[in-house]
């Protein structure tokens, strides 16, 4: 089993040999269930947002999309994962075993866009994954950003979280999640402090139950390892 990561920058899934806290909760949600982490026996990669840009841009072909309408706006979300599931398929020939890629990426919306929205997208990211026949694809999409979800541990204690999900994504809003989550800590929130932050057993991706677009990824990812045959355990 190998993970196949793509996020959009250093404070959420981040890079090779620097990982950030969404690839810490990805590995946690998969130990759960494997009892080792993936991460530490390098059994991962991480695909920055350039180089998966790239690969879209170069290598994929256009396809028939009959009877299905794809909205304009969420074509960013399905060619970054038909890209990933290009990288995938790749991966999985050359290691001789099943890769579950991940697409992070936020869905930056704002408290007053439709609210429909973040669904679009996720689905945009499933449709992209099954466009090159990779069933086994997840989603990563923090409703409205992966602040929501540090804020929920950090800040409110896992508690009444969900209104959370529907605070401005804009990083310019005066109220930001980006600024309450900096103003909470007093400091900027580093890849190195969030990482240090689910360390010490402050972060937990478990605790957070009342946030639909974190439980959206779980069970998604619970999923794909029902299909793999790996135990549910209580956690």
């Amino acid at each position: 089993m190998f993970l196949l990561l793509s996020g959009e920058g250093a404070s959420d899934i981040g890079a090779q040999h620097e990982i950030g806290p969404m690839t810490k909760f990805i590995d946690h949600w998969v130990i759960r269930r494997s009892h080792y982490s993936l991460v530490k026996i390098d059994c991962y990669k991480i695909v920055s947002k350039t180089e998966l840009a790239n690969i879209a841009k170069s290598q994929l072909k256009p396809l028939s999309r009959k009877g299905k309408k794809h909205k304009k706006e969420t074509g960013y979300f399905y060619k970054n994962a038909r890209a990933l599931a290009l990288l995938a398929k790749e991966e999985s020939s050359k290691l001789e075993t099943i890769v579950i890629p991940v697409l992070f990426r936020d869905a930056d919306g704002t408290a007053s866009s439709d609210r429909g929205e973040w669904k679009d997208k996720r689905q945009s990211v499933l449709n992209g994954f099954e466009a090159e026949a990779i069933l086994n694809g997840v989603p990563m999409i923090p409703k409205p950003k992966s602040e929501a979800w540090i804020l929920c541990a950090l800040r409110e204690r896992y508690h009444n979280c969900q209104p959370l999900e529907n605070e401005s994504g804009n990083d310019d809003s005066p109220k930001s999640l980006k600024k309450q989550l900096e103003q909470h800590l007093g400091k900027p929130a580093t890849r190195e402090l969030l990482n240090d932050e689910i360390d010490q057993g402050n972060l937990d991706i478990s605790q957070i139950i009342d946030m639909p677009s974190l439980t959206a990824f779980k069970e998604r990812l619970d999923e794909v390892l029902d299909n793999l045959r790996l135990p549910r355990q209580d956690y």
